[in-house]
């Protein structure tokens, strides 16, 4: 029996955020894209709690100013909107000191600082979009076996769900595979991870007044709490804890577990009134120094993972998108190892500056001398008082790359 072969100028392994998004980005451009995603369509577009399921499970997320300027780009912002909230405030303090500092998208003339969105939502648009393309082949459920490079070619083999084996054919593979990327496993980078031994603990939690806008975050010396604002009363809920202490935490009843999240929080907007079931992610940083080998680059978490202190790590990878697709305006050969090359070393600025940051911020806000403490107030308050620092400031963390 003849092995069925799939052409495209790119092959994308991966159907997350990332992965459609470059896909359909490559399509407007009219480019011919494979796509493969190991999880079965049905049950990505169903999200749910499962971490390990699908990239679209039961998680919020933040979009920066900066990520829905690439959104509209892709010309599916006008969709995605439907199902966000706006953060137009920013409330950042520390427990047990003095110092806030507050951030308004006013301040710095956008229309909100950032978007929060159930992850299975912006899965739904993204698919949706990716459906109608013609020049977008979806391989789904499948698995990348193997691929190599002959020529200004790659051959990839792919096992499909029903047992069929396909092979692709391409002129460059993008690894937007996650965490434990196949294609990059299957290159050979090498990977730096930094586990901070701890958990991120996140649910959806109603308080008795409306967010109006406002997201909080508070440092503890355990690890950050933060609240970010959703539809009507409710918000996401994040508590980040050591890991030691992670099973005690989750074995908790919803009532407890919101008098603990107000003891480190406090009732910012009354009390609280209802939970969902939480869901545990261990934290940890990862990087890929070398993000590209010969016609093969990788994107999003499948070279650069963050603590979700700064929740820059998904708005990271969509600047990574932009700048790639900005790049192909001048590129004929759009896998072309020079280019390729080119275009990681010119994010390697933004990844490390990223990864820096909220990297210092937890070393800094977890420190427990209470010098330390007080001089981390005096510097929240040097922020408030500074507007133009403030901007700075705002404008990072909006995502803007030429801010």
């Amino acid at each position: 029996m003849a092995k069925t072969i799939n052409q495209g100028d790119a092959f994308i392994c991966g159907g997350g955020p990332v992965g459609l998004m470059l896909a359909i980005g490559l399509a407007l451009k009219g480019h011919s894209v494979v796509l493969a995603e190991s999880v079965a369509l049905d049950d990505v577009l169903t999200g749910g709690d499962e971490p390990s399921r699908s990239s679209f499970d039961g998680r919020v997320l933040a979009l920066s100013h900066g990520s829905r300027l690439v959104l509209e780009k892709l010309q599916v912002w006008a969709d995605v909107q439907t199902f966000v909230t706006e953060i137009q405030h920013v409330h950042v303090s520390q427990k047990g000191y003095l110092g806030v500092t507050t951030l308004n998208a006013d301040e710095v003339g956008v229309p909100a600082l950032g978007y929060s969105i159930q992850s299975s939502d912006l899965g739904r648009v993204l698919w949706q979009h990716v459906r109608k393309m013609a020049t977008v082949t979806v391989l789904c459920p499948a698995e990348l076996v193997d691929f190599c490079e002959k020529g200004d070619r790659i051959h990839a083999k792919v096992q499909m769900g029903s047992g069929e084996e396909i092979e692709v054919q391409a002129g460059l593979i993008i690894g937007a595979d996650g965490t434990h990327s196949r294609v990059r496993t299957i290159l050979g980078l090498p990977m730096q991870e930094k586990s901070y031994h701890a958990f991120g603990v996140i649910a959806q939690i109603e308080t008795q007044q409306h967010p109006e806008g406002w997201s909080y975050e508070r440092f503890t010396e355990q690890g950050p709490v933060a609240l970010l604002p959703m539809q009507d009363h409710f918000h996401k809920a994040v508590l980040v804890c050591p890991e030691e202490e992670i099973e005690s935490l989750m074995a908790l009843n919803d009532e407890a577990f919101m008098d603990l999240f107000a003891e480190k929080m406090g009732e910012r907007l009354g009390a609280y009134t209802q939970v969902s079931k939480r869901v545990a992610y261990p934290l940890k940083e990862t990087y890929v120094e070398q993000m590209n080998s010969g016609r093969a680059v990788l994107m999003g978490n499948a070279s650069h993972t963050q603590h979700p202190v700064a929740a820059q790590g998904l708005n990271l990878g969509i600047r990574d998108i932009d700048v790639f697709l900005e790049g192909l305006e001048t590129q004929a050969d759009i896998g072309d190892p020079q280019y390729l090359a080119d275009y990681a070393e010119q994010r390697k600025s933004d990844h490390e500056s990223v990864m820096g940051l909220t990297d210092s911020l937890i070393q800094v806000f977890q420190h427990t001398s209470p010098l330390v403490g007080h001089l981390r107030g005096i510097g929240m308050m040097a922020l408030q008082a500074m507007p133009g620092l403030r901007k700075r400031f705002a404008r990072f963390a909006m995502g803007g790359r030429r801010s």
